[in-house]
């Protein structure tokens, strides 16, 4: 894969940080609960991370980069969707992450599939891989605190 086409790929990426971290902004600013606020405040500051260490991805650190499978509990494949809204509870606020992480898994996992370029293929099998450790974090999250 030459470079253009790698930078391509990384700014779509890109581009869903910064779709999510404008939903976890807009979900701080209408929360009513304070501690949903700073929830969403720190989900918003995890995805400008995400953003930034996309941004600073290089060919050579995904060919470096030691791909292997991430756990995955499977707790959101069984929760429904939930929205943003204003009185969301915590429960709430981790299935709306999890399904998030959930769908980005599902799409680098699809475009990989879907192509035959095997340097893409390892980067597709980077971002998902990346996405289920933040869906992993999450679900650990949500048993440990929801479903104990």
């Amino acid at each position: 894969m030459d470079e253009k086409g790698f930078r391509k790929v990384i700014q779509f990426a890109i581009e869903k940080e910064i779709g999510t971290f404008n939903l976890y902004a807009l979900c701080g600013r209408i929360a009513k609960y304070s501690g949903a606020k700073e929830l969403f405040e720190e989900l918003a500051k995890e995805e400008e991370g995400h953003r930034r260490l996309l941004e600073n991805l290089s060919i050579g650190r995904v060919d470096q980069a030691k791909l292997e499978p991430i756990q995955d509990l499977r707790i959101s494949d069984y929760l429904i969707e939930a929205e943003c809204r204003p009185d969301s509870s915590y429960a709430d606020i981790l299935r709306l992450v999890m399904k998030n992480e959930e769908h980005s898994v599902k799409l680098y996992n699809d475009l990989k599939a879907s192509c035959r370029d095997e340097d893409l293929k390892k980067l597709f099998v980077f971002l998902a891989q990346e996405e289920a450790k933040h869906k992993l974090k999450f679900e650990r999250i949500y048993d440990e605190e929801i479903l104990k």
